[in-house]
């Protein structure tokens, strides 16, 4: 009896994942643009958890990075950008966190299902979903390169 009220519970479970108001097992999207000055390339690179990173991505001007994934209990997701030509400024940040408060503070809702980021001269903003306006959130660092 136990195991037909877990087989129960769990098909259940699985099948409330397309109710709107549900966060975990939700399909998102991370998209990021590039708007940089000057034709600049932006350099990406994205990570989650102990998962490896994706590949080091090159995006030309005036053009969208998009990662999509599964939401999961605890999903955080950080992106490492640089400006080109030189690539000596940075910014890290936490591109997604799997919490009501980020999704509705930071990326401004869940409609559509995309946290929408974009690189421009003076650091990396914030699109809120909700007005469609633009907040900035990261300020460029510059890194320290040395040469061997």
């Amino acid at each position: 009896m136990e195991k037909i009220l877990i087989c129960f519970l769990f098909i259940f479970f699985i099948s409330i994942q397309q109710i709107d108001s549900l966060l975990i097992f939700r399909h998102f999207n991370i998209q990021i643009s590039n708007q940089l000055g000057g034709n600049k390339q932006l350099m990406i690179n994205c990570r989650s958890g102990k998962q490896q990173a994706t590949k080091v991505d090159f995006l030309p001007f005036n053009t969208v990075w998009t990662l999509k994934f599964t939401v999961f209990p605890k999903t955080l997701i950080w992106c490492n950008v640089w400006m080109g030509p030189n690539y000596v400024h940075h910014a890290k940040f936490n591109a997604f966190i799997g919490k009501e408060s980020f999704i509705h503070d930071i990326c401004g809702g869940r409609k559509p299902n995309i946290c929408f980021w974009q690189a421009q001269e003076d650091g990396i903003y914030v699109r809120n979903n909700a007005t469609g306006t633009f907040k900035l959130m990261y300020k460029w660092d510059s890194t320290n390169i040395k040469k061997l």
